[in-house]
């Protein structure tokens, strides 16, 4: 047959032309020989043993992944993928890759002299409209000459491609993949650094047709650096060209009308579609959602309503050339339409004036907008203010087909600052007018938090059913809140509200809550964790997070100290129909005395347990204020970490440091620190002020009440040289006993501006050091390393067990011990195990959890 050629290179380039609009067809080339050398170390062993030579001509190669110098090395984060393929980092070339060859064999061309070369022969021919070749020069730049030969044996050469230095070059495939030095197994790993890069060459029209035989690099030109290629793909040629999309036509909540044109020079005979709610590109293996359709236009049915969609199609062509890529994605939005349920937190949103997709925003003359101050949940929420004066903003819910069927309710969070409003909910019947708004429930807002605030209005049946919800706030001065939104069908079993929390002690607090109506028949579940992640109807309940109450309150113990909890809780109307949980509450357990030896450095300030927002008042009222006066900084302004001071200088100044609690019940203690005073600025000694003092207080009923240990003051001021204290407290036996230190200005604005140093507070035994402390009896236990339970060997005489951590925090108190203790909420570590006797004496053993 005779083809006009004038015809043919015209065909080719209207086919090249809709090829720039239809996407690229890259494909790797695979290689089956060419390469000469192996430069890129892997796997287990020295790099001399998985390469045959370096990269640039002095002494480093590549590495992959998966190298390691031997088998306990720790694997690198850098190289180059273990399975040799590399997508491109051109942004002008997205969804480009190249596939390199084997990591155990020779895998790079290099070439290291001038007029050198090799050929690299493909495994399958591919005709091409542009070629990508992947390559770098090891020690400088070079320069190599491409041939590229055609299976008619005709070629096309590019002449004098620059090959860029492998260190700091532009249009990289790759960078970061680190070296090693061969001789020596040092690695370089490296961020940006060495590089790979990719050279476009574009084949002549006349050439598009041809599939590539092989292609032959020699190194040309005078530069010294060490050229190494590694791969080449394809933009490949084809006869059976993508159909270019077309705007979308007709859209309903479910459907959307979707055509294309065939570019010219493709005769397809039908077309492949694809549609996704991902926009995640369909491959040649992918199926199609819709295949071998006749036509060029359709609809696409059984849609979700207001949904983002991705599709694609393709030409099915006869021919040798078969089947397209596929077209570049389209993309449409169906239209809102009537749902049966929803679910709504405003997160994928963003903020600003503006309601999510469906709802309508009837804005009034103040504020209504979607916030991220403070959401229930996530990171956002909806906002409504507006003036005494102005016209409150009515929020429209999206359409339900099921707004009176009488089963469902609207269940919602919300909040209003300052305490007390009213939000109002009810529906219109005209979405854009909220003069149509008919109340069905006024929501009366006390919390100014979203704790115990989910509110629920059950919508009856008389509602029209074209009717839609909607949301007002009252036009009153007052910011409103409201989020965690639900559409959902009305429970059979209701949740509990106003969750409480109270009697918070060391290792136990007390949980309330208000009955729902009806109450449930067989009572409540209460659920706590120190995580605040939402249990589910699937969480697993048992004796260490949960407990039960046939009331509206429950006791939890067996508590860590000084740790912050979080509490849910449900009814059970029966075994199989339990309620929702409720919103968390969340409440912190108090410090644990701590039972000395005790020692706290100020490495921390002000230490754990220890308070020091704590300002104003007087020692019969106790601290009113929570500003922190005491603070860290060096000892006697020596450094600025290691100790705490107080600085006085201002007449308006009372500062509080209140320790952790002590249980000085087990003997005779004495508590001793060092203290000292400098000016405020230097080391230099300071005078107090006329009527500053500053006090060392104990208190025996846990901060309470106070009595002064001691009292500086101008008459006594301490040096600025390292004070010792010391007092042996033989008549303070208090198991809840605190120590303070108090700083008062005074009433006289005096000159002085110093610091009052504190460092090394510890209490102990009065009459021994702790290495010398001995004990009149000992006994065992067992078995140590300990898991759920711990034996005591002899329980005669025993008043208690006490349990301590290593920072002396009492987390186990057992009085009346039997010889078995079960331990299993204690976590893994060391403990002390103290056994007190009736006759006042003591044993201390150590023991591990495991």
């Amino acid at each position: 047959m005779k083809i006009n050629r004038f015809f043919r290179i015209a065909s080719l380039s209207l086919v090249f032309s809709s090829s720039a609009i239809l996407g690229q067809n890259y494909q790797t080339m695979p290689i089956s020989s060419g390469y000469n050398a192996d430069v890129i170390a892997n796997g287990v062993g020295p790099s001399t043993v998985s390469t045959s030579i370096d990269v640039d001509g002095v002494d480093f190669a590549f590495v992959a992944t998966d190298f390691q110098l031997t088998s306990t090395s720790t694997p690198i984060t850098y190289g180059i993928p273990v399975n040799g393929t590399i997508v491109s980092a051109v942004a002008s070339t997205p969804g480009l890759s190249y596939q390199l060859g084997s990591l155990s064999a020779n895998n790079s061309l290099r070439l290291a002299t001038i007029g050198q070369s090799g050929t690299f022969t493909f495994s399958t021919p591919q005709p091409a409209f542009k070629l990508y070749m992947l390559s770098t020069s090891g020690s400088g730049t070079s320069n190599v000459d491409v041939t590229v030969t055609f299976t008619d044996n005709t070629t096309q050469v590019f002449a004098n491609q620059a090959l860029l230095d492998w260190y700091g070059g532009v249009n990289f495939a790759i960078q970061g993949i680190g070296r090693i030095t061969r001789s020596t197994g040092v690695l370089e790993p490296n961020t940006t650094n060495p590089r790979l890069y990719q050279s476009l060459l574009t084949i002549d029209a006349a050439n598009y047709a041809k599939p590539i035989q092989s292609i032959t690099v020699t190194k040309v030109g005078t530069s010294t650096g060490v050229s190494n290629i590694f791969a080449f793909s394809a933009d490949v040629y084809s006869t059976c060209a993508a159909p270019t999309l077309q705007p979308v036509g007709t859209l309903t909540p479910n459907s959307a009308q979707v055509s294309w044109t065939v570019p010219a020079g493709t005769t397809a005979s039908t077309y492949d579609i694809y549609y996704s709610t991902t926009n995640t590109a369909p491959t040649s293996a992918t199926a199609p959602t819709i295949p071998g359709f006749n036509g060029t236009s359709t609809t696409l049915g059984s849609l979700l309503a207001n949904t983002t969609y991705y599709y694609w199609v393709r030409s099915n062509c006869s021919g040798s050339i078969s089947q397209s890529v596929w077209s570049f994605s389209g993309t449409f939005k169906t239209l809102c339409g009537p749902v049966t349920s929803m679910a709504e937190n405003f997160d994928s949103y963003t903020t600003g004036s503006i309601v999510p997709d469906c709802w309508v925003r009837n804005a009034g003359t103040g504020s209504m907008t979607i916030s991220a101050t403070s959401p229930a949940s996530g990171t956002r929420n909806i906002y409504q203010y507006v003036v005494s004066t102005g016209t409150a903003s009515t929020v429209v819910l999206p359409q339900f087909s099921n707004i009176n069927a009488g089963t469902h309710w609207l269940r919602l969070k919300a909040k209003v600052s300052p305490a007390t409003g009213a939000l109002k909910v009810g529906y219109v019947t005209n979405p854009t007018d909220p003069s149509t708004f008919v109340l069905l429930q006024t929501l009366n807002l006390t919390n100014t938090t979203y704790t115990n605030s989910e509110y629920t209005v059950i919508v009856p049946n008389t509602v029209p059913a074209t009717a839609r919800l909607a949301v007002q706030n009252t036009a009153d001065g007052k910011s409103y809140y409201w989020d965690d939104v639900y559409w959902e069908q009305i429970p059979a079993c209701f949740v509990p509200t106003i969750v409480t929390s109270a009697n918070i002690a060391s290792f136990s607090a007390t949980i309330g809550w208000t009955a729902p109506s009806p109450v449930p028949t067989n009572g409540y579940e209460v659920y706590y964790s120190t995580s605040n992640v939402d249990p589910t109807a699937s969480t697993v309940l048992n004796s260490t997070n949960s407990t039960t109450s046939t009331t509206t309150s429950a006791p939890i113990s067996g508590l860590t100290s000084n740790t912050t909890y979080y509490v849910w809780v449900r009814s059970v109307c029966s075994s199989t129909d339990k309620s929702l949980w409720t919103s968390v509450i969340s409440f912190k357990t108090l410090c644990a005395s701590v039972v000395p030896v005790y020692t706290n450095d100020f490495s921390t300030v002000p230490g754990s347990c220890w308070e020091n927002a704590l300002s104003g008042g007087t020692l019969a009222s106790g601290p009113t204020g929570t500003s922190a006066y005491w603070v860290a900084d060096g000892f006697l302004n020596n450094g600025t970490t290691g100790a705490i001071r107080m600085e006085l200088y201002s007449n308006t100044r009372i500062g509080w440091l209140k320790t952790v609690p002590f249980n000085l019940s087990g003997g005779t203690y004495k508590v001793k620190f060092d203290y000292g005073v400098t000016s405020f600025s230097g080391t230099a000694a300071s005078a107090m002020g006329s009527d500053d003092v500053v006090q060392f207080l104990i208190s025996n009923d846990g901060g309470t009440t106070w009595i002064v240990l001691q009292t500086w003051d101008v008459n006594n001021t301490p040096s600025n040289s390292l004070n010792a204290y010391s007092l042996n407290l033989p008549t303070y036996t208090n198991p809840n006993t605190v120590f303070a230190f108090y700083g008062n200005e005074g009433t006289v604005n005096d000159t002085p501006d110093y610091n009052f140093y504190v460092d090394n507070f510890t209490v102990e035994q009065a009459n021994l050091s702790t290495s010398d402390l001995e004990t009149k009896k000992k006994i065992s236990i067992h078995p140590n390393p300990f898991k759920d339970v711990i034996y005591i060997s002899e329980t005669k005489d025993i008043k208690s067990v006490m349990i301590y951590d290593v920072a002396g925090r009492i987390v186990k108190l057992v009085d009346d011990a039997s010889q078995e203790i079960h331990v299993s909420e204690l976590k893994e570590g060391m403990y002390l195990v103290k056994v007190n006797f009736k006759d006042g004496t003591q044993s201390v053993s150590k023991a591990i959890k495991k």
